[in-house]
């Protein structure tokens, strides 16, 4: 299908306000600045909820984009504060013309789900991403894909032959984030999407929360990902040595009169008890079952590094070591 193109922002889905966090992630303008804008400019007045909480109209969010647009053409904020959005639209106007470089610098998304854009569409705005293609299903994507910063898919259920679909889409794709929207879906299944980095989400799921979760994780907020971040959205390696091996190692005597095989061939194998404990971990909810999942990332990642040392020690020590590839997992 075409590239479909974002509209500005709809009204929220209860026919409410927004709160400044999805004022922020609709006009990309960091909450501080909005604040600033709103305290020391005026530029907007927002309601008040009982709780004292900023409501903002859709009104209130045309003219923040309104005013950023004017503020990244060049123009102090102090200075066009107070104009009403009739003269900020003539400041524009009245700019030279030039190449729109913008838009190609926003984040790119490639949807898997006709409605999942839709609602997409609708709580959005050209200021959080641009949906470069939509398609209808996994296997309606074709042999060539488009680069993009997102691709997000909403699958009723989540089946071997759909996990194998996206791990090709993802290959020719790139993508800096990847999101699953899934109705059905083993343990198994949401244990092995999030150890090859994919955020599954359970459906349904607020758009504008979707679209907060992509920029958190594209480290849009300023954080970025740190290299543990990283190491642990990659799959480890299977286990290198079972059980018996590694119990056999506990009380082998050292030719250096050196017991690190012993010590670590211990923390190994506890290492590996709590690899699988924390796999099998209950959870009381999804929160739960994310820390649980990356416990075991945590857990397998240390395994394989003390697995290669331990490797290197016993070579050192000429002790004979298992075939590699016949180590269970």
């Amino acid at each position: 299908m075409p590239a479909t193109s974002i509209p500005g922002p709809a009204s929220p889905p209860d026919g409410g306000q927004y709160r400044i966090a999805a004022v922020s992630a609709l006009t990309g303008i960091p909450v501080p600045t909005i604040r600033i804008w709103e305290f020391r400019y005026q530029a907007v007045r927002p309601a008040r909820s009982s709780g004292n909480s900023r409501l903002y109209s859709r009104a209130d969010v045309d003219r923040l984009l309104l005013l950023k647009a004017v503020v990244d053409a060049g123009f102090q904020i102090g200075t066009v504060a107070q104009l009403a959005d009739t003269q900020l639209r003539e400041r524009l106007q009245t700019l030279p013309h030039r190449p729109a470089a913008e838009p190609a610098q926003r984040p790119l998304a490639i949807v898997v789900g006709e409605l999942l854009a839709a609602r997409l569409a609708s709580a959005s705005s050209d200021a959080t991403l641009a949906i470069n293609a939509v398609f209808d299903d996994l296997e309606s994507l074709p042999p060539s894909l488009p680069k993009a910063d997102y691709l997000l898919a909403e699958l009723p259920t989540l089946t071997v032959a759909a996990v194998q679909s996206l791990r090709r889409a993802r290959v020719a794709v790139r993508p800096q984030v990847t999101v699953v929207l899934y109705s059905y879906a083993t343990r198994r299944t949401l244990e092995q999407l999030d150890q090859e980095g994919v955020i599954a989400l359970s459906a349904p799921v607020d758009p504008l929360h979707l679209l907060r979760v992509c920029r958190l994780a594209a480290g849009a907020d300023g954080g970025g990902r740190s290299l543990i971040e990283r190491l642990l959205r990659a799959p480890a390696a299977p286990r290198r040595y079972d059980r018996t091996f590694l119990a056999s190692l506990r009380d082998l005597p050292s030719q250096v009169q050196c017991e690190c095989p012993n010590h670590l061939a211990e923390l190994l194998g506890r290492l590996g008890a709590f690899e699988q404990y924390s796999l099998g971990c209950e959870s009381r909810n999804q929160a739960d079952a994310l820390i649980h999942s990356r416990l075991y990332a945590a857990a397998s990642h240390c395994r394989e590094v003390l697995e290669q040392v331990l490797g290197e020690v016993l070579d050192h020590e000429g002790i004979a070591q298992p075939d590699r590839s016949g180590g269970s997992r």
